[in-house]
């Protein structure tokens, strides 16, 4: 009788888990049927549906990397800013008339250094990483603000011959491979979802806490510095606004696709493609009905709020750990 009431109970926790892992799939299917027919068909066509490709390529690359951050607990706000400064450093060195190798490396190497600060203060002085993020987007912000007030810079010429979708699919798929590998099959991304669990626990087994964490944060920095490249290619200069609420998409995807902000083993890089999806598709679907943009915004705003409440597994360190 025990051993039928474990099978059963051993049952309903993997339906449980298997209705978990399909909810952002069946969520997605939901929105493209929704907005498809609320929008008398508009958002299937091949237009918009370029539209909706060109923006999921740089909401999904950094949120491969953000998977890294958040699955240890962590928490990072700078996505926006970064991916600007970047933007706009890569702009500056192409117009000196570089190979393009040294561009993509410039844009790279201008977003890590944001986020090894990021990670240095928050994990070896302590800082919160909710606050160091925040400060670090201000001063990204603030420097595209001053730098491009009066100015407007322009990509050179060669540039636009990357901006195509083989150059694009490529680096998804390469990049998404390379972060599956890392979070699902080694040790790095198995030492950040144990952190995420209980980090004492990890550190008594073993891990290399601030190490792991620090990797993560490096990871992450690489994957914006790449999507900062896809984004310079394809809008062709850089302005005060360039970036801007970048940090809402990639947050708002990872929840969508069911990534718990509060870390631990339940997170998985499949979720953050699909979010990504989701978060365009949301945005885009609400702009075909003619709802107004700082309205969308504060669609997403309670849409992020209603999922992180539904979401979160509450521990004593908070979501500001």
């Amino acid at each position: 009788m025990e051993t039928i009431k474990t099978e059963t109970k051993q049952d309903n926790r993997n339906l449980s888990e298997l209705v978990r892992k399909l909810i952002p799939f069946l969520g997605l299917i939901v929105m493209i049927l929704v907005f498809q027919i609320a929008g008398d068909g508009k958002l299937l066509t091949r237009g918009n549906l370029t539209g909706i490709l060109n923006q999921t390529v740089y909401v999904a690359i950094m949120a491969f990397g953000a998977v890294f951050v958040y699955s240890h607990g962590g928490m990072d706000l700078s996505y926006g800013g970064v991916i600007g400064f970047s933007v706009l450093i890569s702009i500056l060195v192409a117009n000196t008339g570089v190979p393009f190798a040294v561009v993509v490396f410039t844009s790279i190497a201008a977003a890590l250094v944001w986020f090894l600060l990021n990670g240095a203060v928050s994990i070896y002085l302590k800082v919160s990483p909710f606050i160091t993020s925040l400060c670090i987007m201000y001063m990204c912000r603030g420097i595209l603000n001053t730098v491009c007030a009066t100015q407007k810079y322009s990509v050179p010429v060669y540039i636009y011959n990357y901006d195509n979708w083989t150059v694009k699919l490529i680096v998804l798929a390469a990049v998404y491979i390379v972060c599956y590998l890392l979070f699902e099959k080694s040790g790095i991304g198995k030492a950040n979802k144990a952190i995420g669990g209980n980090p004492a626990a990890a550190q008594q087994a073993g891990v290399r806490v601030a190490q792991t964490r620090l990797i993560a944060y490096i990871i992450s920095g690489i994957t914006v510095g790449i999507a900062a490249v896809l984004l310079m290619v394809r809008a062709g200069s850089v302005s005060t606004s360039t970036g801007q609420g970048m940090e809402m998409n990639v947050i708002t995807a990872l929840v969508l696709g069911g990534v718990p902000l509060s870390g631990g083993s339940r997170v998985k890089m499949a979720g953050s493609l699909i979010g990504s999806f989701s978060v365009i598709l949301l945005r885009n679907g609400l702009i075909i009905l003619g709802v107004n943009e700082r309205v969308i915004e504060g669609i997403q705003g309670l849409v992020l709020l209603l999922l992180v409440f539904l979401t979160y597994v509450k521990n004593k360190d908070g979501i500001l750990k």
